[in-house]
């Protein structure tokens, strides 16, 4: 009896028309997530201003509050108000400021080298108890208007994530309830091409 060997069977790898085939998918996959990845990482971005915004709001509610017990230096009550009454601050760090810097991103004013040292150490951001401390996309502005009851405010944050002179804004605002006398404002952020 001839005795039968098994005929070694030839590795197979990828046709070319496989490797047309997957190649094409990539391609395909890539062209439809590169311009979604892009936005996604602009939409991360924005998640400072909101972020920090929240902080401003709070800020200004604590000073109000605060603001209600203050005198003048002859013992006059101060009316309850924000900081900086009719004033328009900003913008901090610096307008636009971010773009150029490493990653086009501003560094903290505490950080050696700082071209705006002293960015957060002015009114009315140490009575708000704000500073951005990290490295940031965004600069911000606060203005106020009346006292008492007539007492609003609207905290302010603005980008150029793209660098490309094309500013996102985004916006929260307050006042008082004339009739609790208590703070209110938008829950929600007020936003213009927050992603460019």
């Amino acid at each position: 009896m001839l005795s039968r060997h098994p005929t070694p069977q030839r590795a197979r790898g990828f046709t070319l028309i496989e490797l047309m085939i997957t190649i094409s998918i990539v391609g395909i996959l890539a062209a439809v997530a590169g311009p979604n990845l892009s936005k996604y990482m602009r939409r991360a971005k924005t998640s400072e201003a909101i972020i920090n915004l929240k902080q401003l709001f709070d800020g200004s509610v604590n000073y109000y509050y605060r603001s209600s017990s203050m005198t003048s230096r002859t013992g006059a009550i101060i009316p309850a108000q924000f900081p900086g009454v009719g004033q328009v601050f900003g913008a901090a760090p610096g307008r636009n400021a971010c773009c150029g810097q490493p990653a086009d991103k501003c560094v903290p004013a505490d950080a050696p080298g700082s071209p705006y040292p002293n960015a957060w150490s002015n009114a009315p951001w140490p009575e708000l108890g704000f500073a951005v401390t990290q490295n940031h996309y965004y600069w911000y502005e606060y203005e106020t208007t009346g006292t008492g009851s007539e007492a609003a405010f609207t905290a302010r944050a603005q980008g150029d994530l793209n660098c490309n002179l094309s500013f996102s804004a985004f916006e929260r605002v307050g006042g008082v309830n004339p009739q609790t006398g208590e703070v209110i404002g938008g829950g929600a952020v007020f936003s213009v091409q927050p992603l460019e």
